[in-house]
């Protein structure tokens, strides 16, 4: 009987043919290093370049399964790759990133010493296109994307690593998550987001533990012209599925208990740090209509619905009245 690996990585692959085979090798270095029975499961999400013929000199490699779809995106592709995958601890690597030689064992290492913890997530690395090193980023502590919206104390200042990320996603890319198999199968997925997956999975996990952070790097994430985020014609997709998502598990996480702090403390500290791009009543609007019922509040996900199409042209700024 095949061994049940401790880990398994999940590569959804999309035209990086100058980066695959780096990421891949940096994911099988990383299992070996471990000490552990490991799994690297990749997706090939309907790559266009010669993507799919650099994989496949690692179908060789026992440890390695390769699997090749239509275009669906990056979540359909990664929640494929759990679907296929064995591992209690299951970790994702976007195929033009990079994971540091220790980084799955220090992973485990912090999930096997507490249960409670649901997912585990590090410093980053970026690099450049060449693989240049351009900094660290030390989770919501530097390299912030945009200024906060008002002065005063912030949910990052709690400590709390699931508050902060209804500020920020510090975490910044789905290379940088270790999470439990028991998140998986209680039914948390990767949303059909194409800007936002990664954070809307997160803030949805965290009903099922906590996240821990890692003060060290162990992921090297690769910035170029290429990345997703870098798309200009994006911007108020992006910007509605940020506002989206954060006004999806707010009140959830709000609520929770933390420490003493009351949560009028809370809601202060999330008007001052919640990102809403100058759009305070757009962010509200989401907070009511995600209250109004789950159905009503996934429906804005359609393409064709009028509030997302609305909220795209403001976000993106051809309507420049903003309250």
């Amino acid at each position: 009987m095949t061994q049940t690996p401790a880990a398994s990585v999940v590569i959804p692959s999309y035209n990086h043919a100058a980066f695959i085979e780096v990421a891949v090798e940096s994911a099988l270095a990383s299992i070996e290093a471990s000490g552990e029975a490991g799994e690297l499961v990749i997706i090939d999400d309907g790559s266009t370049d010669d993507s799919r013929d650099r994989l496949e000199r690692f179908r060789a490699d026992p440890r390695v399964s390769l699997h090749f779809q239509e275009n669906r995106g990056a979540h359909a592709a990664i929640n494929r790759g759990i679907s296929a995958s064995r591992g209690e601890i299951v970790f994702i690597l976007n195929s033009d990133d990079l994971f540091h030689r220790q980084r799955i064992r220090r992973c485990l290492d912090r999930l096997e010493a507490d249960p409670e913890v649901a997912m585990v997530a590090s410093w980053l690395e970026v690099i450049g296109t060449e693989g240049n090193v351009l900094g660290i980023k030390e989770a919501w502590r530097n390299m912030p994307p945009w200024p906060r919206p008002r002065p005063g104390p912030g949910l990052a200042e709690t400590g709390d690593p699931l508050l902060a990320l209804l500020e920020t996603n510090y975490v910044s890319t789905t290379s940088n998550l270790a999470v439990r198999r028991r998140v998986f199968d209680r039914g948390v997925r990767f949303q059909n987001l194409r800007y936002a997956h990664d954070w809307d999975f997160m803030l949805a996990a965290g009903e099922q533990g906590r996240l821990e952070l890692i003060e060290e790097p162990l992921v090297s994430y690769r910035v170029h012209e290429t990345n997703t985020i870098s798309e200009s014609h994006g911007e108020g997709q992006m910007r509605f599925e940020i506002l989206w998502a954060v006004a999806r598990h707010a009140a959830r996480l709000l609520a929770r208990p933390f420490e003493h702090q009351e949560a009028d403390d809370l809601w202060r500290r999330f008007w001052n740090s919640a990102p809403r791009f100058g759009y305070g009543s757009l962010l509200s609007q989401l907070l009511a209509l995600r209250v109004s019922g789950s159905a009503t509040y996934e429906a804005l996900l359609e393409a064709d619905h009028p509030f997302r199409r609305r909220a795209i042209e403001v976000l993106g700024g051809n309507d420049r009245i903003k309250s």
